[in-house]
């Protein structure tokens, strides 16, 4: 009878081998373990970097919240006198997207109006001019004032300076209104 003996590795000495094995040894995986490790507390690092956040102070990451507003143009730029209710557009940045934060303070040589937006983005703002504001001819100032919530200015309008944000000024003139008829001859 011939007998046949399997030649088993020895599982213990696998793992005594196992390092040398390895492409350099146990010490090149140990160092190939701490750079893989650096480099993913890196990564989480990174992210949470970009991400933004408080990190335990009282300033917000958030551009918009802190930046006042800016108006690059309206629309329209003059009115004739006499004109009903018109809508304003006042295109600019940093306007935020809260209606209730936002309102537009137009000063005139001898009046002052604070009026609410009827639509905010971060953008754009779009707002209905009274018609007693565009009865006379006159020469406005226009201004948007960003405030904190529940900091909403009112009339004497004196800016908070740590609640508010003031734009910069652009002028908005109501104009008097010059009709000329010309005759029709018919033949």
């Amino acid at each position: 009878m011939i007998r046949v003996k399997f030649i088993t590795p020895h599982i213990s000495n696998f793992i005594r081998a196992w390092p040398f094995i390895n492409k350099g040894g146990f010490m090149f995986s140990i160092t190939k373990l701490k750079w893989y490790g650096s480099i993913a507390l890196a990564g989480i690092l990174l992210v949470l970097a970009m991400v933004g956040g408080t990190w335990g102070t009282s300033y917000a990451a958030d551009g918009v919240l802190n930046e006042p507003p800016v108006i690059n143009y309206i629309d329209p730029h003059s009115l004739p006198a006499g004109t009903p209710d018109h809508v304003m557009i006042i295109v600019g940045s940093e306007f935020g997207e809260a209606k209730d934060e936002i309102r537009i303070w137009i000063k005139g040589i001898d009046s002052e109006y604070l009026l609410e937006p009827l639509f905010v983005t971060n953008t754009a703002i779009s707002v209905t001019l009274p018609a007693e504001m565009l009865a006379v001819p006159n020469t406005f100032i226009v201004s948007v004032i960003k405030s904190k919530i529940g900091t909403i200015p009112t009339i004497p309008t004196v800016p908070d300076p740590l609640n508010d944000h003031v734009s910069n000024s652009v002028p908005f003139e109501v104009f008097e209104a010059i009709y000329s008829y010309l005759p029709i001859i018919n033949k």
